[in-house]
């Protein structure tokens, strides 16, 4: 017997047109304005977050926090000159070491936050983790729950830690990068996959205890992206991963620059 009996389109029917690289309508340097906002992005060191931060200087931000275990004092120069060639002010960076499995680092990470900005406009939970594409009798048992720890109790953290501060006033939007691997079934991908169904209902959660207060909430598919991450995916979806990170970062920079009643919750 084959299971699942029929294959999920997982949003691959979604739009008429599907995009690989980044296009005018989400162009960030002229189609997106957040020079009053102050947004944070988790995992911002290299992929995805990288070419987040990137589009929300480009899009003229006040302020960018990026978090994240590995370097990133080359980001802060890039961040700088994306805004400058897109004839935008200079944001204020904000570069904390974040190790999203230890609770104390997240919590200092919100203390530097609101010492540098004294509020925040809009938190992308970007860092993600993959384990080794295993069926679960010859997985390893640390290394499949460690996509849970930083999947899910990482975003529980950090949203539990910035919600008292965004609540204050701004936007108050916060964006959960998932997948659509979230509603898909693939033999090896038990943690992963179950990791961000788990954050979509986090996420409606979250919407549901805070919509009351203003609060905004949603999750974005970041697409195939060649990081290092999708490079632990089996050899045979290589092929796949043929989608530039500034599609994401755009896509999220231009939805977030003013309140999408309408995204709530997805």
């Amino acid at each position: 017997m084959s299971y699942p009996p029929v294959p999920l389109p997982n949003g691959q029917n979604f739009t008429a047109t599907l995009h690989n690289t980044t296009y005018p309508a989400i162009d960030s340097a002229t189609k997106s304005d957040h020079s009053k906002h102050i947004v944070f992005i988790t995992g911002a060191s290299k992929g995805v977050g990288r070419a987040t931060a990137i589009s929300f200087a480009k899009a003229g931000a006040e302020g960018i926090a990026i978090g994240a275990r590995s370097d990133l004092s080359s980001l802060e120069t890039e961040i700088e000159e994306a805004a400058k060639a897109a004839g935008k002010t200079s944001p204020k960076v904000l570069l904390i070491k974040l190790d999203l499995l230890n609770h104390q680092s997240v919590k200092d990470a919100v203390q530097e936050v609101k010492k540098t900005f004294g509020r925040l406009d809009i938190l992308i939970n970007n860092a993600g983790y993959l384990a080794a594409s295993q069926s679960i009798i010859d997985s390893d048992h640390d290394d499949w729950w460690q996509t849970f720890e930083v999947n899910i109790r990482g975003v529980y953290w950090m949203t539990r830690g910035f919600l008292p501060l965004m609540l204050k006033g701004g936007l108050k939007t916060i964006i959960n990068v998932a997948s659509t691997g979230a509603n898909s079934l693939r033999p090896g991908a038990s943690g992963y996959q179950t990791s961000k169904f788990a954050l979509l209902r986090l996420t409606e959660f979250t919407m549901t205890e805070y919509a009351g207060e203003g609060l905004l909430a949603y999750c974005v598919h970041p697409g195939a992206v060649n990081t290092d991450m999708a490079k632990k995916l089996p050899a045979y979806l290589h092929k796949v991963l043929r989608d530039d990170p500034e599609v994401a970062g755009d896509s999220m920079c231009f939805l977030s620059q003013e309140r999408r009643e309408w995204l709530a919750g997805r």
